[in-house]
């Protein structure tokens, strides 16, 4: 039933899925070897690490064994607090597993694996532990072992026999965005319109977006990766702030703009190595500012250049050049969502201790340890609902292999070596299905399930009773998940709007506190909020686009204003000047219309102290500013009609 519907065998993943059946049947024969409780657990481990990548397997291994350490330190504390009170001892788990689910929301990357098994770990670990506390200990360290001896089995498999393919294919996918940046920077030197798609200013910052990701997974695997990852994110948030500050006035095309747009033109046909390609950008620069034209373009191009060439130096550290002093990143974090999540999981634990109270199932320790993985494994999901069906389903045919497995095939067996055959021929099955983006989710529920119900102690047991009713509990257990998913459901429609919010608060906080602030940071977590953002939502052209790319201009004008303004003389007058018009755009934040008026007073000022290009750029503040008052009152009037 399941090979018909997963389709044809496809051997493009063959070695994906031999290194995962043999880090299987490697930590089944250690749980044996080393005489576990439950030496499927170990297995079970592997199963749900499996990736056709190293760094991934790698990554996510290490983090798994750290969220387990911690998760089993809670659950030692819990253990001694509240072993014999029972509604605090399930409190205290709801709580912590609230807690994790929160901290996954907010973590990147497979940091979030961490919080993941924390959560989890100690709803497994605790569940046998209520109902006999006096073997509380000896299930948290089994439970310990058999991660570690899973983890070391996968990561030694996947350390022998694959390849490590991140690190050349970090370098191609930086030398394209590195290439498409500098066409589509050659074309607003050339004040060109870029006719490829794939050099539009959207698809470009999502495709820089999407090294990030990267990064993520070739920290497990690269040593070089690992150890310059702040360098390449900061590279990264430079690339995304040339591709963003996209200059709409003043444009002209002058022979130095056009000498320019060439030569970057022919940097993109054959780029060189990164540093060498950093040089001939600031020299460039050099040349530019050099140039008779002292336009609010030209300035804003010279920023550009400056930025592309601090990307280049800081992606030169993977040509293990010396390492540049990397700045520090920001990226945006949904708290509410974190919050909402939180939440959902504390009152899925209620719930289910609510269950086995009422119906005083002695399957009380199963629901707990399905309800766990399921919280934190779609926590995060746009779709929960529609992910616990897949699990539903694929939890289902797992329970029908492990039926037929348990009691129709394995009686007839005798020894390790005949197990392990007849387990690889179901693992095969849903780890196949792991390869398939469709099929992924009913395919680890397929394994879990599977594992769990068929596994055996030293000394097998066939009760069709019990199996049946861990089988009802795991059924039950997706059901309880439902229900808190339904009570507390997720606002992912909102998302965009939580966006948009955090854009234009932080716009106005640059407005009012701006000298107290990290300004590459707040500028890299701005960018992140705005490529998410077009990632989330289709290409809109609405005020309320054009109001986001506003703020973000907005943004980069006051940083500009700022980093000029912290260099006068502070007794000069053009200083003086410059800072009283700070203030009164300071005390005006909440109403951009008056700042844009405070700005343009300032301009006139600084014009009659001869400060004529600093003027110019209080005159562009205004501009920007009257423009962002203009779209986002437009925005609040049709939000109101």
């Amino acid at each position: 039933m399941l090979g018909a519907r997963l389709g044809a065998w496809s051997p493009q993943p063959s070695g994906y899925l031999l290194r995962s059946l043999a880090a299987a049947t490697l930590a089944l024969w250690l749980g044996f070897q080393l005489h576990l409780e439950a030496p499927f657990s170990a297995a079970s481990t592997v199963l749900l690490l499996i990736h056709p990548l190293q760094g991934a397997v790698v990554g996510k291994g290490f983090n798994r064994v750290l969220g387990t350490v911690v998760g089993l330190v809670v659950a030692l504390l819990l253990t001694g607090l509240f072993a014999q009170k029972m509604l605090l001892f399930i409190l205290g788990i709801g709580v912590w597993l609230g807690l994790c689910v929160g901290a996954m929301t907010l973590l990147r990357h497979y940091q979030a694996t961490a919080a993941v098994v924390a959560g989890y770990t100690v709803c497994l670990a605790l569940g046998p532990a209520i109902v006999a506390p006096q073997l509380g200990f000896d299930h948290i360290v089994a439970r310990c072992t058999a991660v570690v001896l899973g983890v070391l089995s996968l990561s030694l498999v996947a350390t022998l026999f694959s390849r490590k393919t991140v690190e050349p294919k970090l370098r191609l996918a930086l030398q394209d965005i590195c290439s498409r940046t500098l066409q589509w920077l050659a074309m607003q030197f050339k004040a060109e319109q870029g006719a490829h798609p794939a050099i539009t200013q959207r698809q470009l910052a999502l495709d820089i977006n999407k090294v990030d990701e990267l990064l993520g997974v070739g920290r497990g695997e690269s040593f070089l990766i690992r150890a310059r990852q702040a360098n390449l994110q900061a590279g990264l948030a430079y690339l995304h702030a040339v591709v963003l500050d996209e200059c709409t006035t003043d444009r002209c095309v002058s022979p130095a703009f056009t000498q320019t747009g060439m030569a970057l033109q022919q940097l993109a046909d054959a780029l060189p190595g990164f540093r060498a390609a950093a040089d001939r950008v600031r020299a460039l620069q050099t040349r530019l500012a050099q140039a008779p034209e002292h336009t609010t373009s030209q300035q804003r191009l010279e920023d550009q250049l400056a930025d592309l060439s601090s990307a280049l130096v800081s992606f030169a550290s993977l040509e293990h050049a010396p390492q540049a002093p990397a700045r520090a990143v920001g990226f945006h974090r949904h708290y509410a969502d974190a919050l909402r999540n939180g939440l959902r999981a504390l009152l899925a634990t209620l719930a289910t201790a609510a269950f086995w109270y009422l119906s005083a199932w002695d399957q009380g320790p199963t629901l707990l340890a399905v309800l766990g993985p399921c919280c934190t494994l779609l926590a995060t999901s746009p779709a929960p609902t529609q992910g616990l069906a897949r699990f539903f389903e694929g939890t289902v045919y797992g329970i029908l292999a492990a039926a037929a497995c348990k009691f129709l095939v394995l009686p007839h067996l005798s020894g390790l070596a005949l197990l392990t055959v007849v387990m690889i021929a179901f693992w095969a099955v849903g780890i196949q299905a792991t390869t398939r983006p469709r099929h992924a989710l009913q395919g680890i529920a397929y394994l879990i399930g599977f594992n769990t119900l068929v596994s055996t102690g030293l000394a097998a047991q066939y009760d069709f009773a019990d199996f049946a009713n861990q089988a009802l509990a795991w059924l039950v257990a997706l059901a309880l998940c439902v229900l808190a998913f339904q009570l507390v459901p997720g606002k992912p429609h909102r998302h965009p709007h939580v966006l948009r919010k955090a854009i234009h608060q932080d716009t106005h906080r640059l407005l009012r506190h701006g000298h107290r602030i990290d300004p590459f940071k707040w500028q890299a977590r701005q960018q992140h909020r705005w490529v998410t953002l077009q990632a989330l939502a289709a290409a809109d052209e609405s005020q309320t686009a054009q109001a986001d790319a506003t703020a973000l201009q907005l943004s980069r004008q006051l940083i500009r204003l700022q980093r000029k303004t912290r260099d006068l003389a502070p007794e000069s007058s053009t200083g003086q000047c410059a800072r009283r018009g700070d203030r009164r755009i300071s005390t005006s934040a909440s109403d951009p219309a008056i700042s844009a008026a405070q700005a343009r007073r300032t301009a006139s000022s600084l014009t009659r102290l001869g400060a004529h290009d600093l003027a110019a750029d209080y005159r562009e503040l205004a501009r920007l500013l009257e423009t962002y008052a203009h779209l986002v009152s437009a925005d609040k009037r049709k939000r109101f009609r």
